[in-house]
């Protein structure tokens, strides 16, 4: 049997990474800096967390469209993963409140 690709995944987790990365040194940076730009230096922070939290979830949609028909079971497993993380963090959200 022919394995799929995962070149989807592999890029998305990469960009996420470095995205993520990239975003908490500019972080950083303006904190040092002290720069008064458009957005405080903590808002470059909070958009670094928010694309490392994002890259996950969207790695599991790039594995189930890429399997979805070499390994239907993996694209439903990254599915059902998907659909579990998205519950917790609704729970987590309306527990935090």
């Amino acid at each position: 049997m022919r394995r799929p690709g995962v070149l989807a995944t592999s890029r998305v987790l990469l960009a996420g990474t470095l995205l993520s990365a990239a975003l908490f040194v500019l972080g950083l940076a303006l904190s040092l800096l002290d720069a008064a730009l458009l957005m405080q230096p903590e808002g470059w922070s909070s958009l670094g967390v928010a694309a490392l939290l994002l890259t996950p979830p969207a790695s599991l949609l790039a594995t189930a469209i890429e399997t979805r028909r070499a390994e239907p079971a993996t694209a439903l497993l990254a599915l059902v993963v998907l659909a579990i993380l998205g519950l917790a963090a609704g729970f987590a959200l309306i527990g935090g409140g």
